[in-house]
This record gives structure tokens, sequence and C-alpha cells, in this order.
């Protein structure tokens, strides 16, 4: 029999294969057991036994729902009429906040340990992913893809179900009670949850890999084990391996689109992405994935651009005079911003962003691993000579942009007067991607740095709105590192503070940032303000006596190869002085 000793060092052994290192703390043999006491399950009241078991909403079809049948699970049949509902017992409330956490819905799945789980740990990881961390993931947006049916799909899908029970053992490890920041860092007291949430990805990568060798083609599920995939990396602060991920997971998309979908739908979730067996919110999230690699590092050939736009435009152009709800707003402003960005990745591309930077592009990472996120892929770059005969389209697609605040202008007025806050949060998120959209399109052909200066208004503006929203994203998590999937403040705050180069509201925007631990999937709060603290000094030693900083003393980044796991970066920037290109190198750490 193996010793204790030998025990714990089983573990070690999986982090460092992982290329994972323990933060210094106490040795793993002291690690208490922590024991998360099972919640209670509401009942669900109506729809077939099948259904009320899952407690999701049952269609009610007779002889089977169609719910059931959809995902090859089988319908148990419908209860006898019944008498009406006990009404509930009230609750006391809590205490009041300054700031009101975004309404939590309800739990509104939940299997039974027995029937499906290995052991109990796996059961209660399960339902921390379920209760907490489903809704983080979420974020402010209305979607059943997290809470329901990515569940749901598990049950009758082992692997899938072995990456939600890897998820909720990284939401476990928040818990600890040395884990002051409640952040997703391996340390010596968490390490047995962080080797359980290891070995449960194991596993679903194992039976994804299987699935693919059996032949078996269910493009949802290969979807939804993408964006599991992706959390769980990001979550680990894997970048390459979430960067790959992305990329293969969006080809697989776009590829599969071609062959079974018109080219008006490619962009536009509908009816038909359901006659396929394809969820609309699941779609709405790969747009959002799009969206997150646009914004990181994208090096998918030009080709994968061109049908995005192209497939966009066609769904842009039936885009309503005025908006009746947010829920179409959001859907065409998606549509609009992946257009937008496609476009302005291609652009950079053309424009030779890449030979604005050092000689460190074309070499080595300076870590083991690392990510670089620049030049010429990362749509904050800098390009060299803009490709002018494309300016027109920029022109066009920022009307678009026009179209559509014109649209939603009155249906934001009433929700600020009359709507939930949830809505508001909503609407400011909107308002933040649309102020951002003339900016980053016209700037993609700027030559200069001056050039950012006709933006003060707006970026004074982008500020204000994330001023407000930033503690309402994160109030629900009561301190701890906050995780959402999709992009929603951290672009927009990144961009003033590396393009706006007055003084008082580069300060405020890194003040937000290191005020609130964020991170929206690839993008961290901490990093982003590490690196506007370091473009904003560079700048600062060439401020003359009128408070001016002349082009010629204004630097850009211009490459970044970053290690999140050990928050570190090695950052390059360069400054068009009249000398020429100078460049300037820089580790940062936060």
């Amino acid at each position: 029999m193996a010793s204790s000793s030998d025990n714990n060092q089983a573990p070690l052994a999986q982090f460092h294969k992982h290329g994972l290192q323990l933060r210094p703390g106490s040795p793993l043999s002291q690690v208490p057991a922590v024991e998360v006491a099972p919640r209670r399950r509401t009942k669900v009241k109506t729809g077939c036994y099948t259904c009320k078991y899952r407690r999701v909403k049952c269609d009610e079809a007779k002889p089977d729902c169609q719910r059931c049948v959809k995902f090859g699970v089988e319908c148990d049949g419908y209860p006898a009429p019944k008498g009406p509902p006990r009404i509930s017992k009230h609750l006391r409330p809590r205490e009041q906040r300054s700031i009101v956490p975004l309404v939590r819905r309800s739990v509104i799945y939940s299997i039974q340990p027995a029937r499906l789980f290995e052991d109990e740990q796996e059961g209660r990881c399960f339902r921390i992913y379920c209760e907490e961390m489903a809704y983080q993931i979420k974020g402010p947006f209305k979607t059943s893809l997290w809470n329901q049916l990515i569940p749901q799909v598990s049950e009758a899908e082992p692997f899938i179900r072995h990456a939600i029970t890897a998820l909720g053992a990284m939401k476990k490890i928040t818990h600890g009670p040395d884990n002051v920041a409640g952040d997703y860092q391996l340390r010596a007291t968490n390490a047995p949850d962080f080797y359980y949430a290891l070995r449960q990805y194991e596993k679903a990568l194992q039976g994804m890999r299987k699935n693919i060798a059996d032949g078996k083609k269910d493009i949802q599920k290969a979807l939804i084990a993408c964006i599991l995939v992706f959390c769980f990396e990001t979550l680990t602060n894997k970048m390459n391996n979430a960067v790959v991920n992305a990329e293969s997971g969006l080809l697989l998309l776009h590829f599969w689109m071609r062959e079974n979908l018109p080219d008006h739908v490619g962009c536009n979730p509908g009816k038909e992405w359901q006659d396929h067996r394809i969820e609309e919110d699941l779609m709405i999230a790969f747009s959002g994935l799009d969206l997150q690699l646009l914004f990181f590092r994208d090096g998918r050939p030009r080709r994968t651009h061109e049908y995005v736009i192209h497939s966009a435009n066609t769904s842009i152009s039936q885009m309503p005079v005025e908006f009746d709800s947010l829920q179409a707003a959001h859907k065409f402003w998606v549509l609009i911003m992946r257009r937008n960005y496609h476009f302005i990745v291609m652009v950079l591309g053309q424009g030779k962003a890449a030979e604005m930077c050092g000689p460190l592009m074309h070499g080595d990472g300076p870590y083991e691993d690392c990510v670089n996120i620049f030049p010429g892929g990362n749509i904050f770059s800098t390009p060299k000579q803009p490709p002018f005969e494309l300016f027109p389209a920029c022109m066009r697609y920022c009307e678009d942009v026009a179209r559509w605040t014109k649209a939603s202008a009155k249906l934001f007025e009433t929700t600020k007067s009359t709507g939930t806050e949830e809505e508001q949060v909503l609407a400011a998120l909107l308002k933040i991607h649309s102020l951002m959209g003339p900016i980053m399109l016209t700037s993609a052909f700027f030559t200069t740095q001056t050039a950012y200066d006709q933006y003060l208004s707006e970026f004074r503006k982008l500020v204000t709105l994330c001023e407000w929203v930033l503690p309402r994203l994160t109030a629900s998590s009561e301190g701890k590192q906050t995780y959402h999937f999709d992009l929603g403040v951290l672009i927009g705050l990144f961009l003033v503070g590396v393009r706006c180069r007055d003084l008082a509201l580069r300060n405020k925007v890194i003040e937000l940032l290191l005020a609130r631990r964020i991170r929206e999937g690839f993008w961290d709060s901490a990093a982003a303000a590490f690196f506007i603290i370091w473009a904003r000094d560079l700048d600062e030693e060439g401020r003359d006596e009128n408070g001016e900083i002349p082009e010629e003393h204004r630097w850009f980044i211009t490459s970044a190869y970053v290690d999140m796991d050990k928050r570190m970066a090695f950052l390059g920037a360069t400054v068009k002085s009249l000398d020429g290109l100078k460049f300037r190198h820089k580790e940062i750490q936060w």
C-alpha cells in the first residue's frame, strides 16, 4: 500500500504534466477536505415525468413530448391531473446592497447523483456548476444555454457531463477559506480540487476523441464541447490551447454551414438552425466565441473573414427601422459587430501591421508557455500601409452602426426609465460596443496616433458607461473573481487606455480595471490595466510644456508575449520618431 506521502505526490506529477505550478503554501498533506452540503431541489409540477425529473419546461406533446424526442431521451409519460399547487412560503429578503446584483434566475436543472454520477464528489461539482458557475458564465445576457441546454444534453453524453463537472470543481476552488481573492489560481490548499478538475477534464477530452474516432457526427454536441473546453482552458490560463480550440471549433462550424445552410443564414440564428437540431442560444454563443478570437489573436485565413462578411451583410440589410425589444437589438448588433471586426482583421493584415513591431516578433517567445497576441492578427494593431481601396466599405459599415443606433434609440430611452436593472445593463453594454464601432473601423486606416484625438468625446462616454456597468456585473460575485464567457466592458476600457492620451481619463481606466477582478474569456482586467500603465508611462515621457504629446513621442503597443499562469508578459512598443521607427521592451507582472 502506498504511503500518504506518495499519495500526496501523485497530484503534483499531474500538475507538472499539465504545465502547472503550485504557489507557495502549506503542503498537500495538510489540505482539509471541503464538504459542501447538498441543496434542496424544488419540484416541477407540470409536464411529462422525464421533464419534471430534469426540471425543464415540457411541451406536453402526446404521446411523447418533443423535447425528450429531440434530445434522444426516453419520455416516461404524463401523470394524472392533480389539484392546485401549494403556495410557497415567503422568504426574508437579504440586506440591501448599494449595488443590487443582477437577478439570478432559479436553477432549472437537476439530476440525481445515483443515476449518472460515479461518486458523491462528481455529483457535488456538477451541482456547483448548475447552481453557481452556469449563472456566472452567462453574464448579463439572457440565454438558457449554460444552465439548461448543456446540463440536459449531458445526461445522454458523458463527455459533456465530465466537462461540466470539471468547471464545477474549478468554481469550488473559489470557496476555499484561504482564497481571499476568490480566483481560480492553483494553491497548495486547493490542490485536491484542482487535480480533480484536471482528471474530469481529461475524461471529457478522452470522450470527445472517442466520439470522433467512432464516426459520430452530432454537430450540436461538438459545438457544446468546444465552448466548454474554451471555458476550462481560459480558466486554467492555457491561452494557446484555448486559441487552437476556438479556431478549430469555428472552422468546423463554418465548414458545416457551407455544406448545410444557404448563405443568408450563415450568421443569423433562426429556424434553419433548429431544423438541424441546433439551438439558437448555442449559435449566439459561437458568435461570442468568434468575437473572443477576433479580439485576442486571430490566425484564420482571409476566406473565413470574407465568408462571414458576405453572410452578415445579407442579414444586416434586413435590419428594421426601429427595434421593439432588446433581444432584437442585441441580435442585429452581434451581426454588425462580427462583420465589422472580421473586416478590421482583414484590413490590418493587408495593411502590414506586423511590420510595425520590433525584432522579437520573429523570435521564440520569452516564456515556456506563453501566447503572442500581437502583432497583425490582433484587433488593436497599427497598420503600416493601410489598403485605402477598402475605405469605402469602412464608411458603409459605419453607416450601418448609425442605422442601428437610430433604430435602438427609442428602445434605450424606454429601458432607461422603465426597464429592470438587468435590461439597463444589457442596454449599456450594447451602447459601449456601438460607441467602439466607428472608432475601431476608421482607426484600422490610421497611420498616426494623433488621429485618435478626434474621439475624446466618445472615449469619455465609454468610460462613463463602463464605470456604471462594472459594479453591476460583479456585484453577485461578492468580492470573488468574476468569469464571463462573452466580451463586455474590458475591450472598451482597453481601447480608451491604449489610444486616448488624456491623462486623467487614462488614470480613471486604470483605476476601474484594478478595482474589480473580472475575466471575460481571454481578457483579464488586471493584465489589461498593466498593459495600459506601461503605455501611459511611455507617452508621459514625451509630454511637452503645453501639456501635449507630439506624434513623434506617442508610443503604441506592437507585441505582447503573455503568460497568464505566471501573471507576467513581455511587451514591445513602437514610436514613429523623427529618425524613424524606434522600439522599447519591458517585462510586466501583475
